[in-house]
């Protein structure tokens, strides 16, 4: 079997053009378009660069051509030239870029296009006097990058962007502190007296460059930690405030007064280091949507057949009875009746289901389904919001956030609160013992006991713990979920599309052997089917082009389909069709012959690769549990990869699931969750840990703590290794923290140790645990 030059898959049936195979007439088209242009640079930039195309895509965009959708997407127009972002999912390598920045070659109108390779995003600058929105929708199509638009895309307000804020904040505190060191030199070297006047100008300086890094670069940390005090609750920005205003107002102190320096570069390194920790720990994927709903999956748009005539509407208007066109692999928003057309309906992602249903005239369809194969008209028979696919999300579950009280947490009350017993207790003993040291011992005690140490190895840890998992494949929403997968007791696991392959099936042949003959005759008569399973029949055969003529040849929607050859009648289709009494579970297509049943092709699912080690290896640490919303056809291949005690549970309904997640906390279990559908998403909520498992991490996955290639699923036991390694390596700098602290507040509360002394120590014991948590990560992760 030939590979097509443009996408490099196997070529189901070969399309020859210009000495080239393709293997459909999207592919041929998409280089007969670069051909043209002379763009064909793109096969030679990257290796396999191609998409597999599709030319399935006139009218999938008109709604483009309605106001309110082009108004709500284009965020620049002026004198007809307007300014589009699109996110295109497929861009995945420099050929990508090479030619999506060259489509003012392939249109006439296309201004400019600029690429965010990390974001998979274009910037358009276009003419619409000379292309139309949806003209330039339909141009990414037709070389293979249909623009993602959905629901959610087209209602989300677009809002300031925090990353934006918080690099200002660094940016301040950066610049302030650097010259603040510049400044402090006659302190650092000791200047004589002839320098005291100098001295004297760059304290007041310093004084001047540290207004902005306590009003606006330290500004979080004093609400947040005014509002923990507020609400009776000890969290780490308290001890931080107390260790920030510590400094801060003794150093305004001493250069008020004339008596010092005082610490205001200590104290605006503090922060800058402090915001560095918080950026490297709220930096995440672009890309990557953890927060999903129904609305990621809807179409902004549908076709609604009004008078016999098709028109383009947004989602929103749809209202009960209207007709809709639903296209191949498109979706059915709502829950109605199929009037017109053959459904073969994929349930997968909402169900779990892996077998696709065959609906005729009449029949209920759900949303949340996909068409698989030819147009289909639906009339509609409950509103978007109240139909089966939303139901999903009205579930209190998703109302609540996740509270995971951290290992931080728990030590930050009682290092809080040693720290003011110690630096109170100190002052008043030595207000008896000697009054004058009682404010010198307090400032000293706050200042070393400042938790910077605390507070940055959990950002510093955890931040480059995710980013390290994330060039591994695995995506975590935030530092906290490292926290979380560490403490992990029990893994749950959907079955279908998590730990098999999705829209794969093993076929096996059960009854007697096939001649070649009969091969070749089940062979043609399953391609001139458009169903699924006759498709997957005909590759499995892999019979190549025959002159074998078919007769009589008829196709009955969610049956079969039947043909005469050489005289005799076959027939390929359901047990029911063909008389079969069929007790046995599983998805099965029979064969006859003048009406005797010669066997039957047995669709089994596809284990990934590798997914017998790793339960295995979770199996000696973790309880397992399988959940899936199939039937328990595969119950016996399933017992012979999993370890002996798994638990198993079938025919599971998304509430099920739920239920079955909160069963098990009421325990006193932490669970982690693995699935990849909508009807997993309860599960993925309510579980401690919900892990969503894709094949494509920018395309549709349901809302989750962490996305994992399922490509890199069989590593899911050294990922949670990694996850407790990181773990320990902050209780570890906790314990170097405490150490420093014990040796440093036993001077403090002597009297002996200065604040100028503390203050250079604070920075010293923060650098040495960045340095050390960095450095840990990275060691551990060499081995992801």
């Amino acid at each position: 079997m030939s590979n097509c030059y443009h996408c490099q898959g196997e070529c189901e049936v070969e399309i020859s053009f210009d000495d080239k195979i393709f293997c459909c007439d999207g592919c041929q088209t998409v280089y007969e378009i670069l051909s043209t242009t002379d763009l064909t640079n793109y096969y030679a930039i990257d290796k396999n660069p191609g998409i597999k195309a599709s030319k399935n895509f006139k009218g999938k965009f008109n709604f483009l051509d309605l106001p309110e959708f082009r108004n709500k997407l284009v965020f620049f127009s002026e004198n007809s030239i307007s300014k589009i972002r699109f996110f295109l999912p497929q861009i995945h390598c420099s050929s990508c870029l090479w030619l999506l920045e060259r489509l003012a070659k392939l249109r006439k109108g296309v201004i400019q296009s600029q690429v965010n390779f990390v974001k998979k995003e274009v910037e358009i600058t276009f003419n619409e006097t000379e292309i139309s929105l949806r003209e330039l929708a339909e141009l990414l199509a037709s070389i293979g990058y249909p623009p993602s638009i959905t629901l959610e895309d087209y209602e989300k307000k677009k809002s300031v962007s925090t990353d934006r804020r918080l690099i200002l904040q660094i940016g301040v505190a950066g610049f302030c502190f650097g010259n603040m060191m510049l400044l402090s030199f006659p302190e650092y070297l000791g200047l004589d007296e002839n320098y005291e006047n100098f001295q004297t100008v760059f304290n007041y300086l310093n004084l001047i460059l540290s207004i902005p890094v306590l009003l606006y670069c330290s500004q979080d940390y004093l609400i947040s930690a005014w509002k923990a005090v507020r609400a009776k609750f000890i969290n780490i920005d308290v001890p931080i405030t107390l260790g920030v205003l510590a400094f801060y107002f003794q150093s305004l102190y001493e250069i008020l007064s004339g008596t010092g320096a005082g610490y205001l570069d200590s104290f605006a390194g503090l922060i800058f280091f402090l915001l560095v920790g918080k950026w490297f720990q709220q930096t995440t994927y672009g890309t990557i949507n953890f927060e999903r709903d129904y609305k990621s999956y809807f179409p902004v748009a549908v076709s609604k057949i009004e008078n016999e005539v098709e028109e383009i509407v947004p989602l929103r208007n749809i209202k009960l009875g209207d007709r809709i066109v639903i296209r191949n692999n498109e979706l059915i928003p709502a829950d109605s009746i199929l009037v017109k057309g053959k459904g073969n309906i994929d349930y997968s992602f909402v169900s779990g289901e892996s077998a696709l249903i065959s609906k005729s005239s009449g029949d209920k369809v759900y949303a949340g389904g996909r068409q698989d194969g030819q147009s289909i008209e639906i009339e509609i028979e409950k509103e978007v919001e109240n139909s089966y696919l939303t139901s999903l999300w009205n579930n209190p579950v998703f109302d609540k956030e996740k509270i995971n009280t951290s290992f931080t947490e728990n030590i930050t009350k009682y290092f809080t609160f040693a720290i003011l017993l110690l630096a109170f207790g100190g002052a008043i003993f030595w207000s008896f013992a000697d009054s004058s040291k009682s404010i010198f011992v307090i400032v000293s005690v706050l200042i070393i006991a400042c938790p910077c140490a605390i507070a940055l190895s959990v950002p510093f840890t955890y931040g480059n713990g995710i980013r390290i998992l994330g060039r591994n494949s695995f995506y975590l929403r935030s530092t906290k979920v490292i926290e979380s997968v560490s403490n992990v007791t029990d893994l749950v696991f959907d079955k279908t599309g998590t730990i098999t392959y999705n829209n794969q099936s093993q076929i096996v042949w059960s009854g007697n052997p096939l001649t070649e003959k009969e091969s070749e005759i089940i062979a043609s008569v399953t391609a001139q089917s458009s169903h699924p399973l006759s498709r997957q029949i005909h590759r499995f055969l892999n019979q190549k082009k025959s002159a074998i003529l078919l007769h009589d040849l008829v196709e009955i929607p969610g049956k079969g389909i039947s043909a005469t050859v050489d005289g005799k009648s076959f027939q390929i289709g359901s047990a029911s069709w063909l008389g079969v009494a069929n007790s046995v579970l599983g998805t099965r297509v029979y064969v006859a012959e003048d009406g005797k049943v010669l066997g039957a092709f047995v669709f089994e699912n596809v284990y990934r690769a590798g997914i017998e080690k790793l339960f295995a290896d979770l199996g000696t640490k973790f309880r397992l549990h399988i959940l899936s919303g199939d039937n328990e056809a595969e119950k016996s291949n399933l017992e012979k990869i999993v370890p002996s005690g798994t638990k198993m549970n079938f025919n599971q309904q998304p509430e099920d699931k739920l239920n079955y997640i909160a069963a098990l906390q009421k325990e006193g279990k932490k669970v982690m969750m693995l699935g990849d559908g909508l009807n997993d998403a309860g599960a993925l909520r309510q579980s401690n840990v919900g892990i969503s498992v894709v094949d494509d991490v920018y395309s549709f996955s349901p809302s989750s703590d962490a996305i994992i290639d399922g490509q890199k699923l069989t590593k899911l036991k050294k990922y949670i290794d990694y996850c407790t390694f990181n773990k320990s390596v902050v209780k570890l700098s906790y314990a170097f923290s405490i150490f420093y602290n014990i040796i440093g507040l036993s001077f403090a509360l002597t009297g002996t140790l200065t604040p100028l002394v503390a203050a250079v120590l604070m920075p010293v014991s923060s650098i040495s645990v960045v340095l050390l948590v960095t450095l840990l990560t990275n060691l551990k992760g060499r081995g992801l």
